[in-house]
């Protein structure tokens, strides 16, 4: 962000082309400390048994937005008596943190140190899947930030209507492709 500020402190936005003036948008609405998290709770065949969206606010990077959601959806699954868990992320270097492969960002030592202690009685597996692997995961964690405080909801009905397609071709296996 330094190096972004002191360009557009230097020239006159006026002036910028309109592809500049996007990316800059963009790279700054990234970075703006605001972020959500969302995931999908399924039992054995696949069957929702829950779903869960959070706002998440002053975060310093995605990969803090990414511990966070798996807190929470771990200690949803701990608060339901859920006592084996396979987790599906799709960050490859969050997924290296947790399973000690990079070393834990001290802005993520505290957020995983508290999912261990709530969660010791847990059985998981925690591994990578690509962000097309679960298009509803994706579709709650762009609605996320809406979020005026941890949602959940218990069946298929509740969702919000955006997620129920992507819940459907999820269910029979469909892949789904980035735009």
């Amino acid at each position: 962000m330094l190096s972004i500020r002191t360009v557009s402190t230097s020239f006159k936005f006026q002036k910028m082309s309109q592809p500049w003036l996007t990316a800059l948008r963009h790279i700054s609405n990234e970075t703006s400390g605001e972020a959500g998290g969302g995931g999908i709770l399924r039992d054995h065949k696949g069957n929702m048994c829950c779903a869960f969206a959070n706002a998440y606010h002053g975060l310093n990077s995605s990969l803090a937005a990414e511990a966070l959601a798996l807190r929470d959806g771990l200690l949803i699954c701990y608060s339901r008596g859920v006592s084996e868990v396979m987790v599906e992320i799709d960050s490859l270097n969050h997924l290296h943190i947790v399973i000690g492969q990079l070393p834990c960002p001290w802005e993520l030592a505290c957020i995983l140190q508290d999912v261990a202690a709530k969660t010791q009685n847990l059985k998981d597996e925690i591994t990578y899947a690509p962000r097309e692997a679960n298009k509803v995961a994706d579709c709650l964690a762009g609605h996320a930030p809406s979020c005026p405080h941890l949602v959940t909801w218990n069946s298929w009905a509740d969702l919000p209507t955006f997620v129920k397609d992507p819940y459907r071709l999820d269910k029979v296996g469909c892949p789904s492709i980035r735009p």
